[in-house]
């Protein structure tokens, strides 16, 4: 197959990244599944493939999953092989569409391959690159449980990821905090509201009355809004997580945002709300700290970061 291939292959890669559809690990493993299938199944119909219509999984998506990823010499990042945080309705039939305008339909089966060859080998790329991306360290001595999240999150922002860090650190104080299980959601997917969802998500995270929306970032109108939104639909009170040099900013701007009641709104920031619970968890103990510590990031790591983030996230103590 000529280079052509590759280059269309790389173009749509490239095109959803810039739609805001990057393929995270989820839907490169996705992709390749899909792919391998098509090696048996060589329709260019999405529906065909999807072990349900609109689904995200692909019919026996587990099984060629692993012999995709046995083909290349990779390595899982999760067991479901993306099934979960694919959203393979929104890109699987361009991907086919893409594989049909390369002559597939009219290809021998040697030509069929090798198209499938070319398309595996450009997600396989970007996959690799990722399990091979180096984790985020953190050294735990002589320093507060906030200073660590701070330098953790610092860490993240120069890989472009302290939004879905701060998010998936949240959520593992939140299950360390009050030992329970926490839904597991892919950063900045949680708290979309969908006129098909009988029971749409206010926030990043709800417990009891309390809406919980991480935002990294500087104040703006997606989330103001989703917070006037939060109050028109329930009395639950709001707790606005960002970073610390953010607090006041955001401060001033929602207590200027028309429809937000700033009594329902507590604006703290991410260092704080975790660093606080796992000082208080270690009952102000040293070694207490470093124990909880440890417990957060296993969390992070076994039900966050091995689902819906990527392996240049895990956090690791030096």
């Amino acid at each position: 197959m000529s280079s052509s291939a590759r280059i269309a292959f790389e173009t749509f890669v490239q095109t959803h990244a810039k739609k805001g559809g990057h393929f995270v690990p989820g839907r490169l493993q996705a992709a390749l599944a899909l792919l391998e299938r098509l090696r048996e199944w060589p329709s260019l119909a999405l529906d065909e493939h999807l072990s349900q219509t609109g689904g995200a999984g692909i019919q026996s998506h587990e099984t060629f999953g692993a012999k995709a990823l046995q083909r290349l010499h990779l390595q899982a990042i999760n067991k479901n092989h993306g099934r979960r945080s694919s959203n393979l309705p929104g890109w699987g039939q361009e991907l086919l569409d893409a594989i049909g305008a390369l002559g597939f339909a009219k290809a021998t089966p040697e030509g069929r391959s090798s198209i499938i060859d070319e398309a595996q080998d450009v997600f396989a790329a970007r996959l690799r690159a990722i399990i091979e991306q180096d984790p985020l360290e953190v050294n735990l001595r002589n320093r507060t449980a906030e200073s660590v999240i701070s330098e953790l999150l610092q860490d993240a922002e120069e890989k472009g990821k302290s939004g879905d860090v701060a998010q998936y650190l949240v959520g593992a104080k939140l299950a360390l905090r009050f030992k329970r299980e926490m839904p597991v959601y892919p950063a900045n997917k949680s708290d979309r509201t969908s006129h098909f969802d009988p029971a749409p998500r206010l926030g990043d995270f709800q417990i009891e009355n309390a809406v919980i929306e991480v935002a990294v970032g500087l104040p703006d109108d997606k989330h103001l809004q989703q917070i006037v939104e939060v109050h028109e639909k329930s009395d639950a009170e709001v707790w606005l997580l960002t970073r610390i040099d953010r607090v006041e900013t955001w401060q001033r701007e929602l207590e200027k945002e028309e429809g937000i009641e700033i009594r329902r709104v507590v604006v703290t920031s991410v260092e704080a709300f975790v660093g606080q619970n796992i000082s208080e968890l270690a009952e102000f103990s040293t070694k207490g700290k470093a124990d909880q510590l440890r417990a957060l990031f296993e969390l992070y790591n076994t039900r966050w970061v091995a689902k819906v983030g990527a392996p240049g996230i895990r956090i690791v103590v030096k």
